[in-house]
């Protein structure tokens, strides 16, 4: 795991591309504190970068960027591939030669071999360049749920790319996007493929872009997109499917030259991981949990329930008012991209550093595919409500409640208001007043993002899903993990999103894979045995902190004399008074509180 930065192209000076390529590496050094390199030769149009965080084959000879041997195809990589020893294997056959363990060098000459067909063949988390000296081009790869991250930006000829948004200042990019704070009150992230800078693009999931060097043009291709199917009808036999590939993921994930953990909260998902995990481990597992004095949200009894089973060390970690304190401005200035997530991650990653553990299980994942989240049930109602004409979805602007507001999203020309219907932050008024623009100007820029054709073909549940899956879970919780684990040096691996895994919960009928009545019935039925009754038939309570609390005990937040804006004075007071949720007003400081 690393991070990669490049500039392809430029017409600057060797020595000053070389210089900007190092300063956006060493500004990423959190994510790649133990090795650095960087690839470049003179009269070439081209530096690459890396930071490297050691988690496989621990010697030099993972070092990077990688060249091959005949020094044609160089690599520099951010990720895990988990079937790499097989396309090792595979390589050897056809008479490749490796000089070390790692799966850097597999990539390498899994592209020599078979080009761009490779992207697919690999199975993991990876955002890689590969400079192809022969045919003077660069591919920018992204794997195949966009679990790790890879941003680009073009300058008449220049190509330049990097790990996190906040290197692209190094390179004299720093332009600021007119339209993120929209975006960001309006969904509470920043979605795919925009930044807070403009012209700096997410490269989208499951794609490469292809550049050519000589003529200075560029495409992106997808090579890899998931389909959802009913082939499998039966529950007992999805169930069995469940439970074999589930397996198979998390024997995968466990691969690791170094110590490996789980983010163990004590609910359904994180429970399973850690069940499974433990039993592929080669030494002890470590569970990482968080507590609270708070006692409504402290888990530890779910959680004893099912460590009493198990031989792992248990690592808890009290969290308290004052470490929020003590930590909350270096949490934000860690979150690579405004969000409205991630400071849970940020406390558990920073314990597990702390243990000197850099690996992770997650259960992340689980909820998108299997119905974890109430969308799953207020979709119905969504769709109820197309019958009402435009105008009366747009005078539900004037309600004071807050769901009613959101209403106004569904009068929309985009599939868009949907999603912020269910979960999105403040109504386009609001915004409108909030940033003192027309509100013309929001509605447009919302009815403007890009989505993929595949939703207007979804329905009910499987329209939910695809909104948690590839909005929710795309633009917010993967990012917000990534920035937040790797800001400590940890990766965090999710198999509930293993490649396999995916194509096979999309495989099965929406009949049996969702239930009104049991939040996950699939995944419950297929781990009930295994798992203590309360981890199961409780109440879904997600990863959850005291910010409520916290928040509004934090006088930056809270004082609404710190906001020139009228209505986010107003709307901060209500914060005072436990009228708005904390993650609306933390949307609003970040507002206006962003450097």
């Amino acid at each position: 795991m690393c991070r990669i930065a490049g500039i392809i192209n430029s017409k600057k000076s060797f020595e000053q591309v070389n210089q900007q390529v190092k300063a956006m590496c060493d500004s990423m050094q959190h994510g790649g504190p133990d090795d650095q390199g960087i690839y470049a030769i003179d009269k070439t149009p081209l530096c690459l970068g890396n930071r490297r965080l050691a988690i496989l084959d621990l010697s030099s000879s993972g070092h990077q960027p990688m060249i091959s041997h005949n020094g044609d195809l160089v690599i520099t990589y951010n990720g895990e591939i988990y079937n790499y020893r097989q396309i090792r294997t595979e390589l050897i056959n056809l008479g490749y030669v490796f000089k070390s363990q790692t799966d850097t060098e597999v990539i390498l000459y899994a592209y020599q071999h078979w080009g761009e067909a490779a992207f697919e063949k690999l199975d993991g988390l990876f955002a890689f360049c590969i400079f192809d000296k022969r045919k003077q081009c660069i591919y920018l790869v992204r794997d195949q749920n966009g679990i790790k991250p890879l941003y680009y930006h073009f300058d008449k000829e220049t190509l330049t790319f990097a790990s996190e948004v906040k290197a692209f200042k190094h390179a004299d990019i720093y332009q600021e996007n007119d339209n993120w704070r929209i975006y960001y009150l309006a969904f509470g992230h920043i979605p795919e493929p925009y930044t807070t800078l403009k012209d700096v693009c997410s490269l989208a999931k499951g794609c490469f872009l292809k550049y050519n060097m000589q003529s200075a043009e560029h495409f992106i291709q997808s090579y890899h997109e998931f389909e959802s199917s009913s082939n499998i009808k039966n529950e007992p036999h999805a169930i069995e499917r469940i439970r074999e590939q589930l397996s198979l993921s998390i024997k995968q994930q466990m691969i690791s030259d170094v110590d490996i953990g789980v983010l163990f909260s004590g609910g359904l998902d994180s429970s399973i991981i850690t069940i499974l995990a433990n039993q592929f481990k080669n030494k002890q597992l470590h569970s990482i949990s968080a507590n609270f004095n708070e006692i409504d949200f402290s888990e530890k009894k779910q959680r004893n329930s099912l460590l009493q089973k198990i031989n792992v060390k248990k690592i808890e970690q009290l969290i308290t008012y004052r470490d929020f304190l003590q930590h909350f401005e270096t949490i934000l200035a860690d979150m690579d991209q405004p969000t409205n997530d991630g400071i849970n991650t940020w406390f558990v990653c920073k314990t597990a550093k702390e243990q000197g553990i850099k690996v992770v299980l997650s259960g992340l994942g689980a909820d998108e595919l299997f119905g974890g989240y109430p969308s799953f049930d207020r979709i119905y109602k969504i769709q109820d409500l197309n019958w009402l004409s435009k105008s009366v979805l747009r005078n539900m602007r004037f309600s004071n409640n807050t769901r009613f507001k959101r209403l106004y999203y569904l009068s929309l020309n985009s599939p868009i208001g949907e999603y912020l219907c269910l979960r999105g932050v403040y109504s386009p008024d609001v915004i409108a007043e909030l940033l003192d623009i027309d509100m013309a100007k929001v509605i447009n820029c919302l009815e403007n993002i890009p989505l993929h054709p595949a939703i207007k073909r979804t329905s009910n549940e499987t329209r939910a899903s695809w909104f948690e899956f590839n909005m929710y879970m795309q633009n917010q919780l993967l990012k917000d993990t990534d920035f937040m684990s790797m800001s400590h040096g940890v990766e965090v691996r999710v198999p509930f999103l293993d490649r396999n895994f995916v194509n096979l919960v999309l495989s099965i009928s929406t009949d049996i894979k969702f239930s009104y009545k049991q939040k996950k019935k699939l995944l419950v039925e297929a781990y009930k045995e295994d798992l203590p009754t309360e981890t199961w038939k409780r109440s879904k309570m997600g990863f959850t902190f005291p910010f409520q609390e916290w928040m509004r005990k934090n006088r930056d937040i809270a004082d609404p004399s710190r906001y020139q804006n009228k209505r986010a004075k107003s709307l901060i007071k209500s914060f005072g008074e436990n009228k708005l949720h904390w993650s609306s007003a933390l949307a609003l400081y970040r507002t206006y509180h962003v450097s």
